[in-house]
């Protein structure tokens, strides 16, 4: 039985041994009753190449999302405020956001966000990334 249970810890000890906390501070959010939403991505801004998303309730000032589990590397993090609480963010007929946003690095702010500026590094056992939201 004993043999059981140090099997387990060390198990977890390995599993947990590759993977880091990512602190993601969305700066600039105005209160209501709405959602933070936020994607890191690991090849491009497409949400189909972003392995961990995590959502927030729109506080006022800052929101912290805590994302558990990601893998070390080298990824790039999209957030919008979710003002009108569709799921989605909403665009004009250009193409622009309707709604406020952000990007790792502040890139994207005159003109599209370019992947590899945004890109940020995770590492063990914890990172904390700012993004200001407008």
């Amino acid at each position: 039985m004993r043999s059981v249970g140090l099997t387990a810890v060390l198990l977890l000890s390995v599993s947990s041994a590759h993977a880091a906390t990512l602190t993601i501070r969305a700066q600039g959010v105005q209160p209501d009753r709405s959602m933070v939403y936020a994607g890191i991505c690991d090849t491009s801004f497409d949400e189909a190449t972003c392995p961990y998303k995590d959502r927030g309730r729109a506080t006022a000032g800052t929101v912290e999302l805590r994302i558990r589990n990601v893998k070390p590397g080298s990824y790039a993090i999209a957030v919008f405020h979710d003002v009108n609480g569709n799921g989605k963010l909403d665009r004009s007929f250009i193409g622009l956001p309707n709604e406020p946003y952000g990007f790792s690095n502040d890139v994207g702010r005159r003109g599209p966000p370019n992947f590899e500026a945004a890109r940020i590094v995770v590492t063990e056992p914890a990172t904390t990334v700012v993004i200001p939201i407008r």
